[in-house]
């Protein structure tokens, strides 16, 4: 093979590298907040400090109360889950300019979802779950839409909690599970895990009243916070174990609903849908538990009732700059070397 052809083979490869390192640095500078509005079916934008930066889709249409969302690993990809009719929703995303658009449905009733709730990317990004409300498990989708699999289920709490709702990863890579509340008795809720590799629950925390309405699961290094809905709290718990940890404690929340790490990386935001339509907010805490305030209020062109986040890292005008000069640097060397 002739040298300049491995040339410039070394330098597609060098160029990729080195625009993987520089926008892997961009995505810890700078993100953005994507909020779920169940209301108005629609999905708003947010700075990291909680000033409302537009709209990113409003869908009528398709959506009717979504209540998780997520972005592909390359954010080319938001998924929407609709839980009034039994639908996940693809949309293309542009982080250029915060809007989704060519809305299309990605999976319905005809592939197991009843009352989808949330959905999140495998980690190595090649499958999509989806957790179900309805008692259908967590379906389990191939990016291109197609069955990934059996549905991902088990006899939780014996069988009395089969309504699935938040989903996050234990430090093992399990996918951790909320299961949002027994039946018939309404009083408690409760977390499952999964085995490695990801293919069946079983009981993690057991049920409890503190935990009744468990929705939202976030895990931040052995931690996992958890929100019950229905009992007004956020809970701390091991996330390898499932201890409880009984030094920590929110509690007399208006309904919270989603957890996600705050975009400035300081502590994690939670949803508070409030009693009545648009009295809610997003609340800022400390991974202590303290209440730093309030991220955002309703109103003002954006959500009314927060039910679902996803993060958007922003590349940063310099480091676009950095990219081109390094990718520059690099094809003025081989041009060298080839002459």
């Amino acid at each position: 093979m002739k040298s300049s052809t491995l040339l410039a083979r070394a330098f597609a490869c060098v160029a990729a590298l080195a625009s993987l390192n520089i926008l892997a640095a961009a995505s810890q500078a700078q993100q953005q907040l994507l909020v779920a509005d169940r209301l108005s079916n629609s999905v708003f934008r947010y700075s990291a400090s909680g000033a409302l930066l537009g709209t990113v889709l409003t869908d009528n249409v398709n959506l009717l109360g979504p209540s998780g969302i997520t972005l592909s690993p390359d954010q080319t990809k938001l998924f929407v889950t609709s839980t009034g009719n039994n639908l996940v929703v693809q949309y293309d995303y542009s982080v250029a300019t915060g809007l989704a658009t060519n809305g299309a449905v990605f999976a319905d009733a005809a592939d197991g979802l009843s009352f989808p709730s949330s959905v999140k990317y495998s980690q190595d990004g090649s499958k999509i779950y989806v957790s179900n409300l309805g008692g259908s498990g967590v379906a389990q989708f191939n990016t291109n839409g197609t069955s990934a699999g059996a549905p991902i289920n088990g006899l939780i709490g014996g069988g009395a909690y089969f309504q699935y709702s938040g989903l996050a990863y234990a430090p093992g890579g399990e996918l951790l599970v909320g299961a949002f509340q027994n039946f018939p008795a309404g009083d408690a809720g409760a977390v499952a895990k999964s085995n490695l590799p990801i293919s069946a629950l079983a009981d993690f925390i057991p049920g409890s009243a503190s935990l009744n309405g468990a929705s939202g699961l976030l895990v931040n290094g052995n931690d996992l916070y958890v929100t019950g809905m229905f009992a007004g709290t956020i809970g701390r718990y091991n996330a390898t174990t499932g201890a409880v940890d009984p030094s920590f404690g929110v509690s007399g929340l208006a309904f919270p609903q989603g957890l996600i790490a705050s975009p400035d990386g300081n502590g994690f935001l939670a949803g508070i849908l409030g009693v009545s339509n648009g009295s809610g907010n997003i609340s800022h805490y400390a991974y202590d538990g303290t209440l730093i305030g309030t991220f955002a209020l309703p109103g003002g062109g954006g959500f009314t009732e927060p039910t679902a986040f996803a993060t958007v890292a922003i590349p940063e005008p310099a480091t676009l700059g950095m990219l081109t000069v390094a990718v520059g640097a690099l094809g003025l060397t081989v041009r060298r070397r080839m002459a």
